[in-house]
């Protein structure tokens, strides 16, 4: 090896030195520096479990309020086209197949959701956050730690701070924590309780809009029936009035009627086609209605009137206390107002402390020289100062609680008033049947009497059409009164809370409805 004069010997530097030099400047050696391929393919498994968990059963879902809605019925069979339609059959459908009910349904749902949300603040977190930090490499050298001692680069000083791997003059470091979190907070338990009575509100509240549209559906279907058979009456009395027109005419034909005569009887058979055309129309615009409301394709097929309406109700005071007791949209008041009082609670129990716990587990980390292999914080949170927030969260909460109380009290009356008033309807329109049976048969005995007379020469044709004119005014209004009797009984049932597809409709005909009215023969 060449040598100086004074003995010192000189070293020659070679390509091996400077690769072993390189070697030395990382901090890890090289097979360190790249993860473990068992966690990269975990890394990527996490956003596919991740998409798996987003897929929701959308069958699932509806059928919950499927189950509330139903009550254990099977599914209705679809209206065939030119089928009999009965008011049962109607109904069944209505509830299965009818939008708002659905959509009422949903709200339902979402309910359920928010409570399982409360649920949540009582677990803890857990996420997977793997992550990546690249930066630029310090220049120069860091000072001495203590005096005497050598310096070292900068860069290898944040490299061992950091947990970061030197590659040249760039630092990286790739981790793959698990990171978890509890927070205790006393405003997750009313939270909890306003959940649940939420849930219980609109449940009651779904029933309640179930209960509205089935009525929708009676109504309207009972509507068709009156229009129906004010179209047979009318239809009967129109071919009576034009085969009396046509008698008036041969006999004016014969000079043995005046010209007055033929226009009075043309005039009242004008005005029978008038309304016999109203009706028609009153018939084909209801059953469009009808069909909306059960969700089926247009209703074609007949119309039968199965409900029997008993003809002695209990007492008022009996179904004003079971509709105080049953009544959906009161449950639901009800609920309401427990949920809004637990929403104070929560509300005021912002003003409490809370406690949150945040833990990590690393599963893996690049850098093993200084890793930690887990870590923990403990947070306290007392509020001080919220620059009025909470005191507007506490105001807030008082009122909806006062606007929810005052609803009920409102609602408790009004059901009050509309069960009287339903039970009132109920009553006068079965006093009125009465009567009005009573008319239907004087004026048919009316007009056979006067045409009687008419043929015998007592009665002028003026007094056959007067009578006439009574008796078709008074089929009209028993057939409308024997309708509205079912549509007021409907109502009382709606009204104490008890109208569902399980409502019993026992079958059976009315006592009496225009078509068995004394018949009428035409001259």
């Amino acid at each position: 090896m060449p040598s100086t004069t004074d003995g010192a010997q000189i070293r020659v530097v070679g390509p091996s030195d400077f690769a072993h030099r390189k070697s030395e400047t990382s901090v890890v050696p090289t097979s360190r520096m790249k993860p473990p391929r068992a966690w990269v393919v975990c890394c990527l498994c996490v956003p596919f479990m991740s998409l798996l968990a987003g897929c929701v059963d959308q069958k699932k879902e509806v059928q919950t309020y499927r189950d509330v809605l139903d009550a254990d019925l099977s599914k209705p069979k679809p209206l065939a086209p030119g089928e009999t339609l009965t008011l049962e059959h109607a109904l069944a459908l209505a509830n299965a197949d009818n939008e708002q009910l659905a959509s009422q349904g949903e709200t339902y749902l979402q309910s359920l959701i928010n409570k399982n949300r409360a649920v949540a603040a009582f677990l803890p977190t857990v996420s997977f956050q793997p992550n990546f930090t690249i930066e630029q490499a310090p220049s120069g050298n860091a000072p001495a730690a203590a005096p005497g001692e050598p310096s070292s680069s900068a860069a290898a000083v944040a490299a061992s701070s950091g947990g970061f791997v030197q590659s040249g003059n760039v630092l990286h470091r790739f981790e793959a924590p698990v990171v978890g979190s509890l927070n205790f907070s006393y405003y997750s338990v009313p939270n909890l309780k306003s959940a649940e009575m939420t849930v219980v509100q609109q449940k009651q509240l779904l029933l309640d809009a179930q209960a509205t549209i089935l009525l929708n559906v009676a109504q309207t279907y009972y509507q068709i029936l009156i229009s129906e058979q004010q179209v047979a009456v009318l239809q009967n009395s129109l071919t009576l009035q034009e085969a009396r027109v046509r008698d008036v005419q041969a006999r004016y034909d014969a000079h043995l009627a005046l010209a007055l005569e033929v226009s009075q009887t043309v005039s009242e058979a004008a005005a029978t086609r008038v309304t016999l055309t109203q009706a028609l129309s009153d018939v084909r615009n209801g059953r469009r209605t009808l069909a909306i409301l059960v969700g089926t394709s247009p209703i074609d097929g007949p119309l039968v009137d199965d409900t029997v309406v008993p003809d002695q109700l209990e007492p008022m005071s009996s179904y004003v206390d079971q509709a105080l007791a049953h009544r959906q949209d009161l449950l639901a008041a009800q609920a309401a107002v427990k949920a809004a009082r637990h929403a104070v609670d929560a509300a005021i129990a912002e003003f409490y402390p809370s406690v949150t716990l945040n833990v990590a587990g690393f599963l893996y980390r690049q850098n093993f020289t200084d890793a930690t292999k887990w870590d923990a914080i403990l947070l306290a949170n007392l509020p001080i100062f919220s620059a009025g927030i909470i005191e507007a969260d506490v105001r807030t909460a008082w009122s909806r609680l006062r606007q929810a109380a005052l609803f009920e009290s409102y609602l408790h009356r009004q059901i009050d008033e509309s069960v009287q008033i339903v039970y009132e309807n109920f009553i006068t329109s079965s006093n009125k049947l009465v009567d009005l049976q009573r008319e239907v048969q004087a004026s048919s005995d009316s007009y056979q009497q006067s045409v009687q007379l008419e043929r015998n020469g007592l009665a002028i044709p003026l007094d056959v059409l007067t009578a006439q004119d009574r008796l078709l005014r008074s089929q009209l209004e028993y057939t409308d009164e024997t309708f509205s009797r079912t549509i007021f009984y409907l109502d009382l049932i709606r009204a104490v809370g008890d109208l569902s597809p399980r409502t019993p409709l026992n079958v059976g005909p009315p006592t009496m409805d225009a078509t068995t009215a004394p018949p009428v023969e035409p001259l």
